[in-house]
């Protein structure tokens, strides 16, 4: 010690200069260094989470633009049907969709995405005034599609070069260090690029085929647009798929692999391929459904194409948040890597020290002591000349720090975000700097946990009602039912389904729609008891589960309690309208069941009870079971008579109405079950709902065309025609006109001696698909009549557009023939039959002054009870040869 104290009189430097120096340097040097990396690192940060919100607006502008293209298609449609004078409920079954309820529904959809623009967006206001003007311009009476058309794109435009905009300042706030962020938004301008020239391409092919069906134009000059258009278009999507960009490679590939794109394609080569007729008074039936087709086309390939947008879009969300993520970890290792400095330095200047005095030795030993991570411990020695306590003030303020920090970092890493060591800064300039990168983790940390929350919460719970969703209640109901069979209790599942929902949301709109939806599961889920669980499957259909009830009775009481709340009106912004509730009762006494299992007795017995006048409850019970039984039974063995070939057909002659000449013969399929006949009624309706429906079909076209076969061969029936019954599922199958070829090839007979029988249902269920599956069968030759006439869907004006050559009038206005009202409308239904070059032919013909005022009527054809009752084919009269 002496010799120290000597060396320290020779140097002529007192002690606490140097215990300054030591003290003061390495927390000095470590604020000098950790400043500017945390400024940066928090610059980083910054500059992410405004890239994050840019790229969130961008997302909006962007599905805007898309829905106000889309407006534009339903009311140009209408405009350009108008033109052509047109029936819009006509149009809207060829087109494929319902032009009015398009154009509500797309306005409504602009309107609400227009609303969640950010009000300090200007484009938001100023978008909500011009197209204020442009719809007002849509619905002024006689106005012409051009003109509106261009004022929807001069609209769109605008939203284009604000996407432009947005697109420009993503890529300015993603920082010097964000690659991958500019990267993300050039990707999103790529896919800007080429939707664009999708809505571009789509709308020049529609503008080409609408203008050229009914004005003289510019051919040539609307052609090499669409080529333009067309051509952009492959060029993008070619450019976007060369990138090979992971995120955006399903997206690309659906819509390559997608066969609706390949047929807007197709339908583009048409266009540009073809010379259009121009000045035609009105498009043709086939015209239409070619229109129809490219339609449907070009809007699955714009759905996925907003795939692809929302894809770019959500990887560009997903980088930027990864670039906020990675500066905030950056932030934090450099903190603790300045921290570990800093302990390091001190320890290191604190070692020195021992070599100045021994009066330094205890606080050597305290120093050494942080250096290796013990925090704890005695205060440093305070004794002895002024220079050392300011040492051991230092040490004891450094080790306070780091305890703070110690703290901090270990309520971070715990997740105990409400630790209040997290509020309390550190002191100085450096506690205060540590302190906001803790904030910062912290807040990181908590919007993490929230997001997960989120996401969990979205994936069990339905986004319109916020119910529980299918999933959630399926897991939930196998949950119920495990603690059921360990305990012996019972478990009721209510299927609820509303009544007139579709009504009132066909007559209201969609927006409507939701909210009664939204209602309506508040209802029931104020109606049930605590602990019961509400969740809705989807549709319109909700589930109840309930651990509660014991016994059916109870179950039933609840059901009446729901259908009663349900009932009452709903009051909707000054709208007021009503749905009813149909319940199915399914019930597990001791838990064994499956959760599917009881959620299938449930919808089972839910249509047990609309089938029988709606608004009620029915349980699954023995007899429901029983019921389900025999429908399958019944199933099985039809599906036995087809096979050992039970069946047979009966014949129904169709007559002259003045010769009494055998034109026809219907052919009726009948089934004798061990000696016993089964109605007709009861075996149809079981084949109509399973695959079965088909193969009757097949037999019936093969065995009623080789029997007529059979009779031309022997000289019977010389020129009649063979009549068989197709069903909607036959019908609108793929394999109908190969069947109806098949039975005519095997048999031999003559395509234009077989005619096919359909109903008005059939056609309207699926327009496009049954015409042009009826055109084909046309074109082998056969024919095609439409029974039933006047009790569907179809008008007389619209006769002339169906692929028909017998129209078959229902005898359920022959029955009351001799009253005025139906006696007019057979009439007419005659004239417009005549007129159109239909053949006809009169149902249900019972009475000779049914015969004879149908002759006076001049109808051609007649059938029914007064001819003959359908027999089998031996025992059919037969007319001579």
């Amino acid at each position: 010690m002496s010799s120290a104290r000597t060396g320290d009189r020779r140097s002529g430097l007192p002690i606490w200069p140097r215990l300054l120096a030591l003290a003061i340097l390495p927390l000095v040097g470590i604020s000098l260094v950790a400043a500017p990396v945390i400024r940066d690192r928090l610059a980083v940060a910054d500059s992410a989470r405004a890239t994050e919100r840019t790229v969130a607006t961008l997302t909006q502008v962007f599905e805007l633009r898309y829905a106000l293209a889309e407006e534009m298609i339903p009311i140009e449609a209408r405009l350009r049907v108008g033109g052509y004078g047109l029936d819009p409920r006509l149009a809207s079954a060829f087109l494929g969709f319902d032009i009015e309820n398009a154009e509500n529904t797309s306005r409504a959809r602009v309107d609400q995405l227009l609303a969640q623009l950010p009000a300090d967006l200007p484009l938001r206001a100023e978008a909500t005034e011009t197209l204020r003007d442009v719809r007002r311009q849509a619905d002024t009476e006689g106005v012409a599609a051009e003109p509106v058309h261009d004022a929807y794109s001069a609209l769109t435009d605008r939203f284009a070069a604000t996407t432009d905009e947005l697109l420009a300042e993503a890529g300015r706030s993603g920082g010097a260090s964000g690659a991958e962020i500019h990267l993300a938004t050039d990707h999103l301008e790529q896919v800007s690029a080429l939707i664009d020239a999708a809505y571009d391409e789509r709308d020049q092919m529609f503008r080409l085929v609408a203008q050229s069906l009914t004005t003289d134009v510019d051919v040539d000059g609307a052609t090499r647009a669409l080529v333009a258009a067309h051509d952009r278009f492959h060029r993008s999507f070619d450019d976007l798929r060369a990138e090979g960009l992971a995120a955006l490679g399903t997206s690309l590939d659906a819509i390559a692999a997608s066969p609706e794109a390949a047929a807007f394609d197709d339908a583009v080569d048409r266009a540009i391929g073809e010379t259009p007729t121009a000045g035609a008074d009105a498009p043709t039936t086939s015209q239409l459904a070619e229109i129809a087709g490219a339609f449907r086309a070009s809007f699955v390939r714009a759905d996925l194409l907003r795939d692809l947008a929302s894809t770019a879009a959500a990887y560009a969300a997903a980088e930027t948040a990864q670039e906020r993520r990675h500066a905030t970890d950056a932030l934090r290792d450099v903190v603790l890597l300045l921290l570990v400095l800093g302990v390091v330095t001190a320890s290191g200047a604190l070692a020195i020290t021992r070599s100045i005095t021994g009066r330094l030795h205890r606080l050597a030993q305290r120093a050494q002591a942080v250096s290796e991570g013990v925090l704890d411990g005695p205060a440093a020695d305070e004794g002895g000349p002024r220079e050392i306590s300011v040492v051991a003030g230092a040490l004891d303020h450094t080790v306070a720090t780091l305890r703070h920090i110690e703290a901090q970092a270990t309520a971070l890493a715990r997740g105990q975000l409400d630790d209040p060591v997290l509020a309390t800064p550190g002191a100085g300039a450096l506690g205060a700097s540590i302190h906001t990168t803790v904030q910062e983790l912290s807040r990181a940390w908590r919007e993490g946990e929230e997001l997960q929350q989120r996401l969990a919460h979205q994936a069990n719970h339905d986004l319109l009602t916020a119910l529980p969703n299918r999933k959630a209640a399926l897991e939930a109901l196998d949950h119920a039912l495990a603690r059921a069979n360990r305990h012996g209790d019972a478990v009721c599942v209510l299927f609820c389904d509303l009544d007139g929902f579709k009504r009132a949301n066909d007559t209201f709109g969609h927006h409507i729609g939701d909210r009664i939806l939204r209602e309506c599961g508040q209802r029931l889920t104020a109606g049930v008891r605590g602990g019961d669980l509400v969740a809705r499957l989807g549709g319109d259909e909700f589930v109840v589960i309930t651990e509660r009830l014991t016994t059916t009775r109870e179950a039933a009481e609840l059901a009446r309690r729901l259908i009663a709340v349900i009932g009452e009106p709903i009051e909707l912004d000054g709208v007021s309208t009503r749905v009813g509730l149909s319940v199915g009762i399914g019930m597990s006494l001791d838990g064994h069941a499956t959760g599917l299992d009881l959620l299938r007795d449930a919808d089972n017995a839910v249509h047990r009870a609309k089938k029988l006048g709606k608004g009620r409850y029915e349980v699954f019970d023995e007899q429901a079971r029983d019921e389900l039984a025999l429908h399958n039974e019944l199933e099985q063995a039809l599906r036995m008579a087809l096979e050992s070939d039970e069946l047979t057909l009966h014949y129904q002659p169709v007559t002259d109405t003045v010769t009494g000449e055998v034109r026809g013969l219907e052919a009726l399929a009948r089934w004798s079950r061990d000696g016993e006949p089964v109605s007709p009624a009861a075996f149809i309706p079981v084949a109509e709902q399973s695959d079965l429906i088909n193969d009757l079909g097949r037999w019936a076209l093969r065995t009623a065309t080789t029997q007529l076969a059979a009779w031309a061969a022997e000289g019977h029936f010389p020129g009649a025609y063979v009549a068989v019954n197709v069903s909607g599922r036959h019908l609108l199958s793929d394999g109908l006109v190969d069947d109806v070829r098949a039975a005519l090839d095997e048999s031999g007979l003559d395509p234009g001696r077989l005619v096919i029988e359909i109903t008005e249902t059939v056609i309207v269920h699926d327009l496009i698909t049954a015409v042009a599956h009826l055109e084909a069968v046309r074109a082998l030759g056969v024919r095609v009549a439409l029974d039933d006439f006047g009790t569907g869907y179809t008008s007389i004006g619209q006769l002339w557009r169906l692929p028909i050559d017998v129209l078959k009038i229902d005898g359920s206005f022959i029955r009351h023939l001799e009253t005025a009202h139906d006696h007019v409308i057979v009439e007419l239904m005659i004239e417009v039959a005549h007129t159109l070059g239909l053949a006809l032919v009169a149902e249900g013909v019972e009475t000779a002054t049914q015969q004879a005022t149908l002759r006076d009527l001049d109808c051609d054809a007649i059938q029914g009870y007064l001819i003959a009752r359908p027999q089998p084919a031996d025992r059919v009269t037969i007319a001579p040869g």
